[in-house]
């Protein structure tokens, strides 16, 4: 008897410890996968896409990437006046990522009349889907294969200037493009059922091929030239502080971007800010789901609707249709002078709407002068 039990003990301790040893195991020698609560199915993210899509309009130029440099200026002041949450709106490509990261929107739109800004959006938001480090992201956007011998570009605490370094130092890859580009149509088809146009096709291609061929040195609209600084001048900018805070400076930033982006809390949309669509239905929108708009980054788009008195005061229509409140801010770049003379600086869009009704804003010159936070 007292065999059999010192037997039964022995057997009851060793699942014990094969139990514990499989706990560990599974704990430490294989990643957990993150938990996502998509805030749209795939297919209700493509159908608000159309729905508040409206019919692209003209613009002066591409836009592959910012062209502000003081885009940084104001995430301390974000910061200070508690400007967080809720949900946000802007304009353009990259510099959108900045503000979302620094606000932490619950949702985010992003309104550009030209079509090819919402198919480059999509476009960076099936490589967040396929990229889980920053490092992966910059290597499929440029076609730059990774080596997996070097191990220190593949950590996740790499600083932004090293990862450039490596960019810089690879090559692009002719077979790597064409099989991102691949992945990217299937995922778009297969999982969010977007059936491209021919110009959207077109668009996407184009996009595509841009970050190809202009590489890491791609500005504003195109070659390096002029004052507009290239995609790596923006990526390791300084804030006035002389602190790196563009989101891929950061692993953690990163990663709230693509858990935006799986989510589908990122909504690329064609719309003009003085157009009769797109703004109405994201303002109707947000009053139905009882979603309060934080922050607006229009960038100078006003600075080409102001001119046509008609757009002016459809523009400021559409900004009083959105539900806000008394800290809701607009994010406004302005230029004088060329690229060398740059704001990026905060209103609150009810001081905004109180200095239209007093009629105050009679040229560009009142907007970019009167009543700042900062």
């Amino acid at each position: 008897m007292n065999r059999i039990k010192k037997y039964t003990i022995g057997f009851h301790f060793i699942c014990f410890i094969g139990v514990l040893l499989s706990l560990f195991c599974s704990t430490f020698s294989s990643p957990q996968t993150p938990s996502f609560t998509p805030l749209f199915t795939s297919q209700e993210f493509t159908s608000l896409i159309r729905e508040c899509s409206e019919q692209g309009g003209f613009f002066q130029s591409d836009t592959w990437v910012s062209n502000e440099l003081t885009y940084l200026d104001v995430l301390e002041p974000l910061d200070r006046y508690k400007v967080k949450s809720g949900v946000y709106i802007g304009v353009g490509p990259d510099q959108n990522f900045t503000y979302i990261t620094a606000i932490k929107p619950e949702l985010a739109f992003i309104v550009d009349i030209r079509e090819q800004n919402r198919i480059q959006h999509l476009y960076f938001k099936l490589l967040f889907e396929l990229a889980e480090t920053r490092a992966e992201f910059l290597s499929l956007l440029f076609s730059k294969p990774l080596d997996p011998k070097k191990d220190a570009m593949l950590k996740k605490n790499h600083n932004i200037d090293s990862l450039v370094i490596y960019l810089y130092k690879t090559p692009s890859d002719l077979k790597m493009h064409d099989k991102t580009r691949k992945q990217v149509l299937e995922l778009l088809k297969d999982k969010y059922g977007f059936q491209l146009t021919l110009s959207e096709q077109s668009e996407l291609n184009y996009v595509i091929d841009a970050f190809y061929e202009y590489s890491i040195d791609i500005t504003y609209n195109g070659y390096r030239r002029s004052w507009y600084p290239t995609i790596v001048s923006l990526l390791q900018a300084r804030t006035p502080k002389g602190e790196q805070k563009n989101p891929f400076n950061s692993d953690e930033d990163y990663q709230y971007l693509r858990k935006m982006n799986l989510e589908n809390r990122i909504v690329p949309i064609t719309g003009n800010f003085a157009g009769g669509k797109a703004l109405k239905a994201i303002a109707q929108y947000l009053i139905n789901h009882k979603k309060t708009l934080t922050a607006f980054y229009v960038s100078n788009v006003e600075e080409y609707v102001i001119r046509n008195y008609y757009d002016w005061q459809q523009w400021v229509v559409n900004m009083k249709a959105m539900p806000t409140n008394d800290t809701s801010v607009i994010i406004r770049w302005t230029h004088t002078g060329g690229g060398s003379n740059q704001m990026t600086q905060l209103q609150y869009i009810k001081t905004f709407l109180k200095n239209y009704d007093e009629g105050k804003y009679r040229t560009y010159s009142d907007l970019i002068w009167l009543d700042y936070i900062k």
